[in-house]
């Protein structure tokens, strides 16, 4: 379990990135809603310019977080997403936001460009936090993917799971945190902007058993060994 690193010195940015279809701008939107609920002032920042929709999808992700949003330009292949992440931490400046979240583009798979791009973004915003987003449902595959990405972006600071209400136990996550030897800092389980929350490793394991709640099992083994 690990927490967000805060800036001293205001913005914090924390640059989201992953593969297309791991809910990355979904992800982004509920991250944003429960930094507000920690007394923070988000701005999500669109450079996903490349997905289709994807400006517009993390418009009505701040809408409904209520938090700011900057997407000065329209995506949908137009536009110069480095710019966009360069241009924010200005207007984050200007306007008092004290976190900028950075929604980048995924791809289908992981690629010289897509990586290139994530690598000038981090160096020109130098994030507090490089987080890997990554659907729980890959399986095994999004261990070699979070190997791609912590060498293509230099390094990510922490992993994010995603779509736990679906039929995967997670068991990724484990090979994931021990292959790159970075802590799991967030899950999200659902739809609702809500469904989100730090990552508590007692809950994991008790799903990759499925045996129920580890503290209730501990207490039985102490029970046990008493009698």
């Amino acid at each position: 379990q690990s927490r967000l690193n805060i800036s001293s010195k205001p913005p914090t940015v924390i640059m989201m990135v992953g593969l297309q279809g791991a809910g990355k701008t979904t992800l982004a939107g509920k991250l944003g809603a429960w930094l507000k609920e920690q007394g923070h002032s988000p701005l999500l920042v669109a450079a996903d310019l490349q997905r289709p929709n994807a400006v517009q999808q993390l418009t009505v992700m701040a809408e409904r977080a209520r938090v700011g949003i900057f997407a000065p330009q329209p995506g949908n292949g137009v536009g110069d997403p480095i710019q966009v992440a360069k241009d924010s931490l200005d207007h984050a400046r200007r306007h008092l936001f004290d976190v900028v979240v950075i929604d980048t583009a995924g791809r289908l798979g992981v690629d010289e460009e897509m990586m290139a791009q994530a690598s000038r973004i981090k160096q020109l915003t130098s994030p507090d936090e490089t987080l890997f987003v990554v659907d729980a449902m890959i399986g095994q595959d999004a261990v070699q993917t979070a190997k791609a990405f912590d060498e293509g972006v230099d390094f990510i600071d922490g992993v994010v799971l995603t779509k736990l209400d679906g039929d995967a136990r997670g068991g990724a996550a484990l090979s994931i945190a021990n292959v790159i030897g970075k802590p799991i800092m967030f899950a999200s389980n659902g739809e609702k902007i809500s469904d989100f929350d730090v990552f508590h490793p007692d809950r994991m394991a008790s799903r990759i058993l499925g045996m129920g709640d580890m503290l209730t099992l501990i207490e039985q083994a102490e029970k046990t060994f008493d009698q």
